[in-house]
Order: structure tokens, then sequence, then C-alpha cells
């Protein structure tokens, strides 16, 4: 194989490998924090029965919260106790989370804190069975979906398993060797890229619209 190839194969291989185990890393983040959901209102409502009020149970979830999301509370202590706006840090807290089920809790919090929370924790309990019940079901649809990201992996390692078979025979060494059997080569490795992110959207399932964005976020994305 040519030296330039097989840079460009490598490179490009790198690159594809870093860019997409940092969008797997985030993407698992933002799953682990929306499944962590019910066990938060769960927290939340523990706490506002023990007589706690919204900021000190929040608070507390940086001690005793999943630990996915202990980083996220502990700055919203700090950022609270810097200057004492309780909505804005709530809103902070939706764009950290980026789900719409978030959305929906830290709203009934937002209105908790503003018109008091007499039926807040009445309007959780209802939250919280919703919001485990949607996760349930959004876990059973991405299990039977799966197969498809497996078809994916598999039909990307397919040809390139053909490849290494083929280069035992020496005609077909010598055929890849030449530059249309390189220029081959690159275009089918970017076609391979190409197919399999193709599949891994198509086994994706469609993201729900956030309703309660903030102002200017949702300007952002305009």
């Amino acid at each position: 194989m040519h030296p330039i190839t097989l840079i460009t194969l490598v490179s490009g291989g790198t690159l594809f490998l870093i860019i997409f185990l940092h969008y797997k890393r985030a993407e698992n983040l933002m799953i682990e924090r929306a499944n962590s959901l019910p066990e938060i209102i769960d927290l939340i409502i523990s706490g506002l029965q023990a007589g706690m009020s919204i900021t000190e149970t929040l608070a507390n979830l940086g001690k005793i919260g999943p630990t996915c999301v202990r980083d996220i509370f502990i700055h919203f202590e700090i950022n609270l106790r810097a200057d004492g706006n309780i909505q804005a840090e709530l809103n902070i807290l939706k764009d950290e989370f980026k789900d719409p089920l978030a959305d929906q809790l830290f709203e009934t919090l937002i209105y908790a804190s503003k018109f008091g929370g007499r039926n807040a924790i009445k309007i959780l309990h209802e939250l919280s069975e919703f919001v485990a019940a949607d996760i349930s079901l959004r876990s059973e649809i991405l299990a039977r979906f799966g197969w498809v990201k497996n078809s994916a992996a598999l039909a990307s390692i397919a040809p390139w398993l053909l490849y290494l078979i083929l280069r035992t025979q020496e005609n077909a060494r010598i055929a890849y060797s030449q530059p249309i059997g390189q220029l081959f080569m690159v275009i089918g490795f970017a076609f391979t890229v190409i197919a399999y992110l193709w599949m891994q959207r198509i086994a994706s399932l469609p993201k729900a619209k956030r309703i309660f964005i903030n102002h200017k976020e949702s300007i952002s994305h305009i």
C-alpha cells in the first residue's frame, strides 16, 4: 500500500474514531442524566415532604443525587449563593439537561418558587410516574431497534474483511497497489463512514421537542 494512501486511511479513521467517541460519550451522558430523572424527582419530593425548601432540596442533590448529576447541582448551589436568583439557576439546570422532561420538572419548580408549592408535591408525583413510563417505553423501543445499529457495524466491517481476504491473492494485491486501486480504497472508506452514520441516524429515535426552552437558547437555534 502506498504510504500516502496508508496515512490518509489511518488519519481519517483516527479522526472519525475520536469524533465518534466524543459524540457517543456526550450522548451516553445525556441519556444517563435523562434516565436519572425519576430518582431526582423522588428525592425532591422527599425533601419537600421533610419540610425543606426548594433551594435546600436541590442543593442537597449535589450530595445524595445520582452520580451523573451531582456536579450540576453542586454548581447550582454555588451559583445560587452568589446571586440568589433561583429562577435563573433553574433555567441553567434546564440548559444542562437539555431534555423536555427535565424542562417540565424545572418549570414546575420555578412556578412553585414564585407562587408557592401547595400543589407542587402532587404535580411532582404525577410527573414522576409520567417520566418513568416514558423512559421505560423509550428503552424498550431502543432495545428493539438495536439490531439496526448492530447491522450498521457489521455492514461497515464486512467489506474490509473481504479486502483482507483478497489481499492474500497475488492478483488482488497488485491491483490494490495501483493508483486506481488506492483511489478505490479511499473512496470506499469514505462511503463506509457515510453509510455507517446514516444507519446510526435511522436507528435513533426522534428527539422530543423542547417546549419550555430558554429565550436566549431559542434565539441561538434560529
